[in-house]
């Protein structure tokens, strides 16, 4: 896990000190080293800079940027290959040999013997690129779910790319003018929607794919781009759920073994659900040396898992560390959460906290269940969206005065905010798509337009998505269940949850894994068809299909337990501790002209007036969009 940069540019002088900013601003992914490169490129020139987590080979010979002496290539790579010892061997019979024993060089060997091929053998979490001495041209390529971030930009005859946003606009290759599609999404879903950044000119490498520079081309923009992997189309398996199952269970064992992988110390995020405990389960048969950890906040004992958890790690022979916080310490933190975040979320404290907590343990490497719920149709929208889709379509016939006043009395005790956006389902057509973004949405379109945000003049759909980023893409046409993993798995998990895993873990120099998101796992679970996937009439359990191939691996009280999400009490903190830090975030964003101030005022009136905690997402979010403005000093389009 590291951060890499780079930036081309004709003015060397310029350039070496740009690069040097950039790779500052990204010292926390990479305390152990750092590095540069210098590369010809026509009449300009490419630097490759990189900051190092030492992980693999923890020796000098894992240094980057990394050379290829036998082609010239150059590499900057941040991730983990899980494959790469397979990939070792295949590429020694090849009659490759290697100098080092992380999976660096791996990458640099098996593009040298396969070229863009080689792009698809890789398991793993990465954000690369490669230079191709051969070709003179600049690889960029990202994992196939994204798990790890890389952004590029174009500003003055410049082009660059960093790991972060922020090293972008060190490197001064962003204008800093903000790009207000970016902030409706935000708005709207609570994390802006890539492959949109605020920065108008940076943008997100989409994931599974990759582009190609020109190096010898005065072009602003790629000579070509493609993709790697994409979801697989979904069939019955073969030998039918008990095979299934079986294959799902060995492939799990292989994953989470292979994601044990380190020279460096491993703990396991542990909670009291399926997904954590899967992961514990299966590594403690491969190795006994591993550290649990959990949170247990000492204020909120109804939101306590860390008991179920240590009795979890007690009966796999692990050791389990219960780490007491208090709500003071939580919204202690919250202000350094707001300033490390490199693209503002309303998610991602909680990762934060315990990231901070594990990595004082002296933990470098954690592995987490994310990509569970996703992939095996474990959130309530599975079953919510077909739900809302079959309302509209028995009531697409009626007035919409008569369903408005439906919605009204049917609601009476929910707040007017909701009232809203359930009355917005009148007018959503019944896909599954839209259903699933209704769904999602934080804000009603009405209060969209109060806050300055119109979807037809921001080009983006109804839905407030950027139509680049193919909403529609590889979306099954009669497998609901299906549809709504990959839109779970590309929107939500994707732009949220993984980011912010990466932005929260990496403040603290944590390399965060997730296991469930292994290649071998996705291609599998993801040619599973849905109704499989939720398919109860074999188990009642929460992920009927991971619980059934976990069978006989986690106890059944594992196995029985309602899912529960690890929930913060921000409302709570907002009318309390925290009311000062977001009445500053909420000045702030009323001051920067990105929204409608006098609405953004009037929800937050309201908020403080309602002891019900009523729209607290919302105005958590519109306060870490403006701390975020603020900390950046960057307002006004």
């Amino acid at each position: 896990m590291c951060g890499i940069a780079g930036i081309m540019m004709g003015d060397r002088h310029a350039a070496r000190e740009r690069i040097r900013n950039m790779n500052a601003a990204q010292r926390h992914r990479g305390p152990n080293d750092e590095g540069f490169e210098e590369l010809p490129a026509g009449e300009q020139l490419l630097i490759l800079a990189h900051r190092r987590l030492s992980i693999q080979d923890l020796s000098a010979a894992g240094h980057q940027p990394m050379h290829n002496p036998d082609t010239g290539d150059w590499i900057i790579f941040n991730g983990e290959i899980y494959n790469f010892k397979a990939l070792r061997l295949d590429l020694e019979k090849l009659g490759e040999r290697f100098q080092s024993q992380c999976d660096t060089e791996v990458i640099l060997k098996a593009f040298a013997r396969w070229g863009m091929s080689s792009f698809e053998k890789l398991n793993g979490m990465f954000a690369f690129a490669l230079f191709s001495a051969a070709t003179q041209e600049l690889f960029l390529v990202r994992d196939p779910l994204g798990i790890k971030p890389l952004y590029y930009s174009w500003h003055k005859g410049a082009f660059g790319f960093a790991s972060e946003v922020r090293a972008l606009k060190a490197g001064r290759l962003v204008s800093g003018e903000i790009d207000r599609r970016a902030v409706a999404g935000m708005v709207a879903y609570g994390a802006v929607q890539e492959p949109l950044t605020l920065y108008k000119e940076a943008k997100a490498l989409p994931p599974g794919t990759w582009a190609v520079l020109d190096l010898n081309s005065n072009r602003q923009s790629f000579a070509r781009t493609g993709r790697h992997w994409d979801f697989p189309v979904a069939s019955e398996p073969a030998g039918g759920r008990e095979a299934a199952l079986e294959s799902l269970r060995e492939i799990l064992t292989d994953a989470c073994t292979s994601h044990l992988v380190s020279d460096v110390p491993v703990g396991v995020f542990l909670s009291s659900g399926i997904d954590s405990n899967a992961i514990a389960a299966v590594c403690s048969k491969a190795h006994k040396d591993i550290d649990t950890f959990s949170l247990r906040l000492s204020d909120q004992p109804e939101l306590d898992e860390s008991s179920e958890a240590a009795r979890s790690a007690g009966a796999l022979g692990l050791r389990h560390h219960i780490m007491d916080v208090t709500d003071a310490e939580v919204c202690g933190q919250t202000c350094a959460w707001m300033a490390s975040q490199d693209q503002p979320s309303m998610d991602g404290l909680n990762t934060f906290v315990i990231s901070k907590a594990v990595r004082s343990h002296g933990i470098v490497v954690a592995l987490s269940g994310l990509g569970g719920d996703e992939l095996f149709a474990g959130y309530p929208s599975f079953k919510v969206v077909p739900q809302m889709i079959g309302w509209r379509e028995r009531t697409q016939f009626l007035p919409s005065s008569l369903l408005q006043f439906g919605v009204k009395v049917a609601f009476l005790g929910r707040a007017p905010s909701s009232q809203r956006k359930i009355a917005d389902t009148i007018t959503t057509p019944p896909t599954t798509s839209a259903m699933y973004f209704r769904k999602k949405r934080l804000t009603s379109d009405s209060e969209m337009r109060d806050l300055g945000f119109d979807a037809r003049e921001l080009n983006l759909t109804p839905e407030f998505m950027p139509p680049e980023c193919e909403p529609e893409r590889g979306l099954p046409a009669h497998d609901s269940a299906a549809a709504l993993s990959i839109l779970e798995s590309r929107f939500y998990m994707g732009n949220t949850l993984l980011r912010d895993s990466d932005s929260c873990s990496m403040a603290h120099g944590l390399e965060l894994r997730v296991p469930l998101l292994d290649r071998r796992i996705l291609d599998f679970a993801y040619s599973i068809p849905g109704q499989m996937r939720m398919d109860k009439t074999h188990s009642a359990m929460n992920k009927p299909m991971l619980a059934g191939a976990l069978n006989g691996i986690l106890p059944p009280r594992i196995l029985g337990l309602k899912k529960r999400g690890f929930n913060l009490s921000q409302s709570r903190w907002m009318h309390g501790p925290l009311s000062g830090v977001f009445e500053d975030g909420i000045s702030a964003l009323k001051r920067s002209t990105l929204t409608d101030s006098k609405t953004v005022g009037t929800l937050w009136n309201n908020f403080q007036k309602s002891n019900q905690g009523f729209d607290w997402a919302r105005l958590w979010t519109m306060g870490v969009l403006g701390s975020w403005c603020e900390f950046n000093q960057k307002y006004a389009v």
